[in-house]
């Protein structure tokens, strides 16, 4: 293929965990952390949550979008990728919404300085199981594109997070379920969205979606 765009380098680690440290009482370690490690370096090697080729063409009777395609927000896309060795989904996945939020919005977590000084965005999302493969508990294969040209993962919560639960798809994901799901992204040094990003590994061009940007 001639003309190919550069890549985006992706996220050389897990995303920001975030952690809630007990509860009740006056201690410090009663308060809410914000935990885990952040994605601001890079590599170009893969994101660690596609072991094996990414299929392409038709898998399990299913037409996938083509790499490469460029999607608005609220166009969905076919796509297939493998979240373990034994494991091969296929969704179909629609981008519904982009948030850009105020980091007051985590003010009852306790948040690490580098963490402070990103950006918090929320993006919306619907996706239901096209493939013969039960998907519970696997992550969504979204990523957040920033302007540094850098694919950042979804952070995750190990206490509830209401306004956005950024979780895995849910249990009993199996053929023919759908769920709607809100992914939490940090984008370091107060970075920008371009666009979200479904690239599971290096050599996949990736179908990417752009779209207004709501600040809250």
């Amino acid at each position: 293929m001639t003309g190919r765009r550069a890549l985006p380098a992706l996220a050389s680690v897990a995303a920001l965990a975030l952690t809630l440290a007990g509860c009740g009482g006056d201690s410090s370690s009663s308060e809410p952390q914000a935990g885990g490690s952040d994605s601001s370096s890079s590599h170009s090697g893969s994101t660690g949550t596609t072991p094996g080729s990414t299929p392409t063409g038709r898998v399990d009777g299913v037409t996938l979008t083509p790499q490469g395609t460029h999607l608005k927000v609220g166009d969905s896309a076919r796509v297939s990728w493998q979240p373990d060795q034994k494991t091969t989904g296929v969704i179909g996945v629609t981008v519904t919404g982009l948030s850009k939020m105020p980091i007051s919005a985590f003010s009852a977590w306790r948040l690490k300085p580098e963490t402070r000084r990103s950006t918090p965005y929320f993006v919306h999302a619907t996706v239901r199981n096209l493939g013969r493969s039960d998907l519970s508990d696997k992550p969504v294969p979204l990523y957040l594109l920033d302007q540094r040209n850098t694919l950042l993962q979804a952070s995750s919560f190990q206490a509830e997070f209401a306004p956005c639960p950024s979780r895995p798809l849910p249990g009993k994901f199996t053929h023919g379920k759908r769920t709607s799901v809100c992914l939490v992204y940090f984008a370091p040094d107060h970075g920008k969205l371009v666009a979200i990003s479904f690239r599971p590994n290096q050599d996949f061009d990736a179908i990417t979606w752009q779209g207004p940007v709501v600040k809250k």
